[in-house]
């Protein structure tokens, strides 16, 4: 083992999902990618790690977020829930879950 490895702290991975029921046509979630790509932008500016994808085919069933805080209460959530709400898009959102393992190393995600 790298000792210099062993000194980088283990960062906690959560995840958590938006169900989208009924399922929404890709070509009307334009606007919440947008939302999912300035959050994962603004994370990697502040040395975060928060990424948001849509799930599934031709119809979104799953917008999945990975994290590196359980935290659902954040101003980008608000953002992509209120883009939701404003496209008649009715979710439910899963607690979060930690992933086993996290990450080592500090910064965005990439």
């Amino acid at each position: 083992m790298n000792p210099d490895k062993s000194r980088i702290p283990r960062i906690s991975i959560w995840t958590y999902g938006y169900a989208l029921t009924p399922p929404v046509p890709r070509d009307r979630m334009g606007p919440v990618k947008s939302l999912l790509a300035d959050g994962q932008a603004e994370a990697r500016l502040d040395a975060l790690i928060w990424e948001g994808r849509l799930i599934n085919g031709a119809d979104i069933t799953h917008i999945l977020v990975v994290s590196d805080r359980p935290d659902q209460d954040l101003d980008i959530n608000h953002r992509v829930e209120a883009e939701l709400r404003r496209l008649d898009a009715p979710f439910s959102l899963t607690r979060a879950i930690s992933l086993p393992g996290g990450r080592s190393g500090t910064g965005g995600a990439g």
